[in-house]
């Protein structure tokens, strides 16, 4: 049984709200391009290092799985300790350990690197998740998440395409040293812009009708335990909405790391197969900005389970592709998928991190995603190699739809009851 008590939003200023949206969403893009500028030469300098390709795939899974143990934990330590501090000290080392790359002599000390920075990256986006999640009011919980999101999809995508520019022109070190000053700067736009939590309290910052504006998670947090954790993830929303998310990232890992070796089978250049995966990328943050409220509005549980079936969909339309046009307009017809789930999912997130602790929530969702991130891959590559690059595309379809269809039957009642009282 859950043993803790719902914690109330966080209501804040509509002017501090927006400043605080508007700091954590482009600190974030700023860290995620200089992240991205990185990711499509990694290999490329891990191989100038003599690395073969066991370790290559080593380097790139240190960092998906320190930060996928660590996320939980930071996560934790949000609902305890000030959560700009926390974000602004990820940052920090972030732009410390960009320097390791460019000094690692030696692929093992690479993969420390890696290691490194992957803990740096746990601090930063469960904490930013909990930050906003404690400031939305009641309604308004998709409209600001998918802000966040934005910021997260088109800092993906715009740092690759920069990051290839930088290497052509300077070479590996300057993208890395580039990484650094990304990550300075969104650093420094926390430290100097990002109100402390504290702040928050004061009755300047909060509406004036006398209402408690503190810590949105300090209900809960003397009452954490192994106990609410199993609630959280037995419960048949909240719990089914990791395991859905757990199950769509699987699509996504599928598009970035497939789609480049696909599509040349039948002549399409690796640039096109950059621009099928930033289409998809932005077409993905663009429906978000301007259609995020669309989980405030509705059904959760009826947006998620379309949103799945999509992707579902989608990733099983890849293999009758034959042309680039086909390509484009089927990841188009991907990323429409984005529109539906990810607000009402983020949403779902911060409607049980009103419950069981925003950090702690945020950390174990972030965590559930982060281990599709590793498994995906090395689940794919078996499959590629035993049936072929098509059969990868199909297989994930169908286990996004299996794991829909378990979705619909673990939460349909609950969801609809849960839905209904909260609109009173």
């Amino acid at each position: 049984m859950n043993t803790t008590t719902p914690a109330a939003p966080c209501l804040i200023n509509r002017h501090i709200k927006s400043r605080i949206i508007v700091v954590i969403s482009l600190s974030v893009f700023i860290s995620l391009v200089g992240i991205g500028m990185v990711v499509p030469i990694l290999s490329v300098y891990a191989d100038t290092l003599g690395a073969s390709s066991f370790w290559i795939g080593v380097v790139f899974a240190a960092f998906s799985f320190s930060r996928t143990i660590c996320m939980p934990v930071f996560g934790r330590m949000a609902d305890r300790y000030e959560k700009k501090y926390m974000m602004a000290a990820g940052l920090f080392f972030y732009a410390i350990i960009s320097l390791g790359y460019i000094i690692a002599p030696t692929v093992f000390l690479l993969t420390i690197v890696r290691f490194v920075h992957g803990i740096a990256s746990a601090m930063i986006a469960p904490v930013a998740m909990a930050y906003l999640g404690g400031i939305a009011g009641k309604g308004e919980e998709a409209h600001i998440m998918s802000r966040f999101q934005a910021s997260m999809l088109f800092g993906f995508g715009a740092g690759p395409l920069m990051g290839g520019v930088i290497y052509d022109q300077f070479g590996f070190s300057a993208s890395f040293y580039a990484l650094m000053a990304f990550s300075a700067l969104a650093c420094l736009i926390v430290v100097l812009f990002l109100p402390q939590e504290g702040t928050l309290r004061s009755s300047d910052a909060a509406v004036s009708d006398g209402e408690d504006v503190g810590n949105p998670d300090s209900k809960t947090e003397d009452k954490w335990n192994w106990g609410t954790l199993r609630s959280l993830l037995l419960h048949p929303l909240y719990g089914s909405t990791m395991l859905i998310s757990f199950a769509s990232e699987f699509g996504m890992i599928g598009i970035l790391v497939f789609i480049p070796l696909f599509v040349p089978l039948f002549g399409i250049s690796p640039a096109g197969a950059g621009l099928i995966i930033s289409l998809n990328v932005f077409v993905a943050g663009i429906l978000q900005m301007v259609f995020g409220r669309i989980g405030d509005r509705h059904n959760r549980c009826a947006l998620i389970i379309p949103g799945a079936l999509i992707f579902a969909v989608s990733l099983a339309l890849f293999p009758l592709c034959t042309t680039f046009t086909a390509f484009l307009l089927v990841s188009f017809f991907n990323a429409t998928g984005a529109l539906f789930f990810f607000p009402a999912v983020s949403a779902t997130m911060v409607e049980a991190g009103r419950v069981y602790g925003m950090g702690t929530t945020m950390g174990i969702y972030n965590s559930i995603r982060g281990t599709s991130g590793i498994i995906a891959p090395l689940a794919g590559g078996l499959v590629a190699d035993a049936f072929g690059l098509d059969t990868v595309f199909i297989l994930i379809g169908v286990f996004i739809a299996a794991i829909a269809g378990v979705f619909f039957l673990l939460t349909t009642p609950s969801a609809y009851r849960h839905w209904k009282s909260y609109r009173k």
